[in-house]
């Protein structure tokens, strides 16, 4: 952990959790309450199926990448998988579902759509960071 002592860096590792703790959040009120529009087809469970997927996917590489960070191995390529996963995911929503994500009813995924190109900006520097850093070692 020696390698990143810049605050900018701890500054997207915090804005990264908080968005994937409220990703989780979203993902188990959707599951648990249901949405406030029911689906009309089976289109609209393809697409929460999808959704929940997703969700368990990204963080189940957020976890792979704090297990890298805390035993002190290099994070550059589980950061680059995970932007990549993230940019992949806002341009099919954004050019395919766009109803169903930047319309939201319930006030988690407002928040997320707000947080959302924050989270992707701040992904992509992480990831140039940390390929960075781990070129000079």
């Amino acid at each position: 952990m020696n390698n990143y002592k810049y605050d900018s860096f701890l500054v997207c590792e915090v804005v990264i959790g908080l968005f994937a703790v409220l990703v989780v959040l979203h993902t188990g009120l959707v599951v648990t309450f249901g949405n406030p529009q029911p689906p009309l087809s089976d289109s609209g469970y393809l697409v929460r199926e999808m959704i929940a997927f997703r969700a368990g996917f990204t963080s189940l590489l957020l976890l792979i990448y704090l297990w890298c960070r805390l035993t002190n191995q290099k994070t550059g390529l589980v950061l680059t998988a995970i932007a990549l996963i993230s940019w992949v995911a806002f341009l099919e929503d954004f050019m395919l579902l766009e109803n169903a994500f930047f319309m939201p009813e319930l006030f988690s995924g407002k928040v997320l759509q707000f947080l959302r190109p924050i989270y992707l900006i701040t992904i992509v520097y992480m990831t140039i960071e940390a390929q960075r850093r781990e070129m000079v070692l």
